[in-house]
């Protein structure tokens, strides 16, 4: 029966391996195929983002890719090209060498499709193409992991939101500012320089109440003042 479910389940994500591979962000990188590159793709079902995908070089570049809707919708996919600061880019190739660039398995498949969120990562660079795919480990290099590229999607996806609460719902961004402002506070918040053009666009808009204004300012020199990585 075990056998059975885990063979249930890999067949259900692997019909989702077209999603994976056609959003695949190393495909958008400028530097692709230049330097040892790390990508790490989530299919979250029934949630917001749906699918997240991240891919980080050795050199720093990364582009991060979300889709907003459903796997079953044809939803507009938010992408944004950025560099992650030096700590973050250590962090990730330092665990990716531990984990033997995900050579091998770290993980398992749960056997709960639909339910648990399923992870990927991949390790490319020259002939090397290593990828591995799981919903949870006990592996604590495998963990730490996750939860490194985990802080920099939450913190684009504020980054999505803010962008399209200005074109759609600015009284809503007040809230938005707020619950950020509380996660960067908490160091919850990964790379937040990166979002500084955003704040900025947000801190300049006129048509914003004055408060939230006001705390995308306070964001920025938060940002400037958090000394994670350069931004424009």
């Amino acid at each position: 029966m075990a056998s059975k479910t885990l063979l249930t389940t890999t067949v259900f994500v692997l019909g989702y391996l077209p999603v994976l591979s056609a959003q695949n962000p190393q495909l958008q990188l400028k530097t692709s195929g230049q330097f040892p590159t790390v990508i790490f793709s989530v299919v979250r079902w029934n949630s917001d983002p749906s699918y997240y995908s991240i891919a980080i070089d050795a050199s720093g570049t990364a582009t991060y890719v979300s889709s907003p809707e459903g796997l079953d919708k044809t939803g507009v996919r938010y992408t944004t090209e950025f560099h992650v600061s030096d700590r973050t880019r250590r962090i990730t190739f330092n665990l990716s060498q531990r984990l033997n660039y995900f050579a091998g398995g770290y993980g398992e498949l749960q056997s709960s499709p639909g339910k648990n969120s399923v992870h990927t990562l991949a390790y490319r660079y020259g002939p090397v193409n290593n990828q591995f795919t799981y919903t949870n480990s006990p592996d604590p290099d495998l963990t730490e992991l996750t939860s490194v590229l985990e802080e920099l999607s939450q913190t684009f996806e504020y980054g999505r939101k803010l962008s399209d609460l200005q074109l759609h719902n600015r009284r809503a961004i007040t809230p938005e500012l707020e619950a950020m402002a509380g996660r960067a506070e908490r160091h919850a918040l990964r790379d937040l320089p990166a979002l500084v053009p955003i704040l900025r666009n947000v801190a300049s808009d006129t048509r914003i109440d004055v408060a939230a204004r006001n705390q995308a300012s306070a964001l920025i020199k938060l940002a400037q003042n958090s000394g994670q990585a350069a931004f424009p």
